[in-house]
């Protein structure tokens, strides 16, 4: 919001920007809705005993899920072409849009008591300005056009302001005032006995080009490169291409280090281009002790300590472009991943929402919401770490994207089953009882100690 207020943008513009970012937002809100939708049904056909006259016909739980996990599982096939193929659109919409938007200058607003540097090359300061009639009071302009500073300045005591009708043009109309410049010349530089002109006028005219505070649009090619833009065989080619540079450039280091180590004991080891790596026969055949030379070890060790040090810097340089290669790299696989896990979270909170509706037998809006929100945080959370886990390389990407799935789709898997089962495991009222009734009989207990 800070960088739309106060630039004058159109009202269509905001509205783009609002709609180009709700749309990333679909594959993650999917889910939830999914889950509330679906403790709500199972809960509103268990409180008004509808589950159990389908159960007493002889209709399992887990019969009457089927025509919503095939809906369940459109929806998430419809979800992961949507994330495939309409997201990385408006991702890249959006993003070269708010770069416009954060890059455009604020609206032309020129305050009283105070100078306006907007408009290139020139400060603007106006004692008064009548807001109805735009006749300003109290002029002080200074054009800073010549390059030179302050030479150039117009002082008029009334005026008005007026833009044209393409919105292209700011009109100053100046009345009663003068003009002071300081004639000098550049090559010289600036004395203190420079001439100077000073022209008085009735009325003086400025006209401002206002185009540099319109919306300029970039090329949204500039930005396709983003991991947020492209879709799964995009992704994939660039996966596929990082690995192998980095393959490359690995090979290039480790071939051009040893180069490097081998040359400080046999400069005669590198011959030609070839980064063919042989040591002299004397050297390969004993111990790299009999290298050392007897008539001058301060020498060596000062070049051995020059070479450590080189070494050092280098691994530590090639160990670096590693490291980024291989967050590059995360960061693809990581989007590549998460259209396929968004997508099969719908059928994994699905799992866990239908158990719960039929085990809380509360439909509404009120308690499933909670619920809802309290089970989605799990896997918000569960998700937000394994992402992180999985960006910084601490796990696999495989794991840290999925691993919400690995979680709760087994959690789902076992509710459902005991749900269908109607097991009173799931009583949990008296689950709560229970546990209320244990602290208040430790809290009573005198003779427990704080270990027991």
């Amino acid at each position: 919001m800070d960088d739309m207020v106060g630039k004058g943008l159109e009202w269509y513009v905001i509205l783009k920007l609002l709609f180009f970012a709700s749309a990333s937002f679909v594959p993650t809100a999917l889910p939830l809705a999914i889950l509330l939708s679906s403790i709500m049904a199972f809960g509103n056909l268990a409180e008004s005993y509808e589950l159990v006259a389908l159960k007493s016909a002889g209709i399992s739980l887990a019969r009457i899920m089927v025509p919503l996990i095939t809906l369940i599982s459109l929806i998430a096939i419809g979800d992961f072409f949507f994330s495939n193929n309409l997201i990385p659109v408006a991702n890249l919409k959006f993003q070269s849009l708010l770069w416009d938007v954060r890059q455009a200058r604020p609206a032309l607003d020129i305050k009283e008591g105070v100078f306006y540097n907007g408009i290139d090359d020139y400060s603007i300061h106006i004692d008064k300005k009548d807001k109805k009639s735009q006749k300003i009071e109290g002029v002080t302009i200074y054009d800073h056009t010549n390059k030179r500073g302050d030479d150039v300045v117009l002082i008029a005591k009334s005026g008005e302001m007026s833009i044209s009708p393409d919105q292209r043009w700011l009109a100053l109309k100046l009345n009663d005032g003068a003009r002071y410049e300081e004639l000098r010349d550049d090559k010289e530089g600036h004395h203190p006995t420079d001439p100077a002109s000073r022209l008085t006028f009735k009325t003086y005219e400025l006209k401002f080009d206002l185009l540099e505070f319109k919306l300029k649009r970039t090329d949204e090619n500039l930005f396709k490169e983003n991991s947020v833009m492209l879709n799964l065989n995009q992704l994939q080619y660039y996966v596929d291409s990082l690995k192998t540079l980095r393959k490359r450039k690995a090979i290039a280091d480790i071939g051009f280090a040893k180069q490097f180590l081998f040359a400080t004991r046999d400069p005669s080891a590198i011959k030609d281009n070839t980064k063919t790596i042989k040591m002299s026969s004397t050297l390969a055949n004993k111990p790299f002790v009999y290298s050392v030379p007897t008539n001058d070890p301060k020498h060596f060790v000062v070049r051995a300590e020059n070479t450590a040090r080189s070494l050092s810097t280098m691994f530590h340089s090639y160990t670096e472009e590693l490291d980024n290669s291989d967050k590059e790299i995360r960061k693809y696989e990581i989007e590549w991943h998460r259209k396929f896990s968004l997508s099969i979270a719908c059928l994994t909170l699905f799992f866990i929402g239908a158990p719960l509706g039929a085990i809380i037998r509360k439909g509404g809006i009120g308690y499933p919401t909670v619920v809802a929100i309290f089970m989605f945080l799990i896997y918000y959370v569960i998700s937000i770490i394994g992402e992180r886990a999985a960006r910084e390389g601490a796990i696999g990407v495989f794991t840290g994207m999925w691993i919400s799935t690995i979680v709760l789709l087994p959690i789902g898997l076992y509710l459902t089953y005991r749900a269908n089962r109607d097991s009173v495991t799931f009583n949990y009222r008296n689950f709560l009882k229970r546990l209320i009734a244990m602290i208040k009989k430790e809290k009573d207990d005198p003779t427990l100690t704080p270990d027991s």
